[in-house]
């Protein structure tokens, strides 16, 4: 009998990403390994170019992985067309390969998640054209059905997101589609924190949070008007697959993280005149996330190692290096985290220094937390 297809997710709006191939200088063919399914295509080239098994590095299930040169994958001709696409027709290329940029493959318990990989100059398209563009749902469904990444090993190869303790995948699966239902419909039409507030019972909540955060990083509120503007258009479409890192903090932390990154993003911004892209705001979310999940857990006990198992950073600052150990000392506590970071961080202390602090408090407060789980 025939096993049935697990559900897929794609964390992603419909219809808002589209790329072309032709205006970039193939950024993912270089250095970023090529793999699929020994079912489909790799069994097929592994016989047409033995030699590509020399550069196989991993194996689970059915798929493999090959390496490439970040100069250039073997494949990639001087035209900077793939030349396995070209000599035998797209059958044969890598899966992995095929599904670019939409092959960030994880899951919630059974579920499938699907997210875009950023190397990829993506572009975003307001309003949605979804048949219109590569981002299409539909599109990306069949490839992925296509490529055969997703057998019957998956489960058992890629590790799943981890979830808040109270929750369990098929009601995470069923507010994420929720989510990214509420960010289609937004796009073009509202802000990205009207859209964050109509998912809360509380909505003001988030701005008082904001507000408090951001003093604790000595920055002022920098926040959207009432009209949606680029930066809007850009949360609206990447929130979804941003929240699938953050699905352990469960709700209403993972609002506030993005209603944070949201206001730390603008503030960053001002400092250049660029139009936001995806790619931009991606990349300052992810610089900063370790801060960002720390301060979103605002009211919970603040979790770091004991002082007598880790070593305080000198930091080459008297001020910070006391402050790090008072945030250590309130945490033994159990003092909840803003209240702990607001008796540690001094008012004389810069921004720059207050940033360092709360991104190192971060990555420690993450190493408390067990690593996303096999199961």
């Amino acid at each position: 009998m025939k096993a049935r297809e697990p559900k897929l997710y794609l964390a992603f709006p419909d219809g808002v990403l589209h790329y072309v191939c032709a205006e970039c200088t193939a950024l993912c063919c270089r250095g970023q390994g090529i793999g699929g399914s020994l079912k489909r295509e790799m069994g097929h080239l592994l016989k047409l170019y033995p030699l590509l098994g020399t550069l196989a590095v991993r194996r689970r299930g059915n798929i493999v992985e090959f390496t490439n040169p970040t100069s250039g994958c073997q494949f990639l001709q001087s035209d900077l067309r793939c030349a396995i696409e070209v000599k035998h027709g797209k059958a044969y290329k890598p899966g992995v390969c095929v599904l670019f940029p939409f092959n960030r493959l994880g899951r919630i318990g059974r579920t499938v998640t699907i997210r875009p990989h950023f190397l990829c100059p993506l572009r975003l398209v307001v309003p949605a054209r979804p048949g219109e563009v590569e981002g299409t749902h539909e599109r990306v469904i069949e490839a992925v059905r296509e490529t055969a990444l997703v057998d019957e090993s998956f489960h058992d190869r890629v590790p799943a997101f981890r979830l808040h303790p109270s929750e369990r995948a098929g009601s995470v699966v069923a507010r994420e589609e929720c989510f990214r239902q509420a960010c289609a419909d937004g796009i073009g039409s509202r802000t990205f924190q009207q859209t964050l507030q109509s998912q809360l019972d509380e909505p003001s909540m988030l701005e008082a949070f904001v507000r408090r955060a951001l003093a604790l990083l000595g920055a002022n509120a920098v926040l959207g008007s009432d009209e949606a503007d680029p930066i809007d258009h850009v949360f609206h479409a990447l929130a979804p697959a941003l929240r699938l890192d953050m699905l352990h903090l469960g709700e209403p932390a993972i609002l506030k993280a993005l209603a944070l990154g949201e206001a730390m993003v603008r503030s960053s911004l001002r400092l250049v005149s660029r139009i936001p892209t995806p790619q931009t705001v991606q990349s300052l979310l992810e610089s900063i996330s370790p801060a960002l999940r720390l301060l979103a857990r605002d009211t919970e006990p603040l979790r770091l190692p004991s002082v007598k198992r880790v070593k305080i950073p000198a930091f080459g600052d008297p001020a910070m290096t006391f402050a790090m150990f008072t945030a250590h000392r309130r945490a033994e506590r159990g003092t909840p985290v803003l209240e702990a970071l607001e008796q540690s961080v001094k008012p004389e202390m810069s921004a720059a220094d207050r940033s360092v602090l709360l991104f190192e408090l971060g990555m420690r407060a993450e190493a408390m937390r067990p690593q996303r789980k096999k199961g």
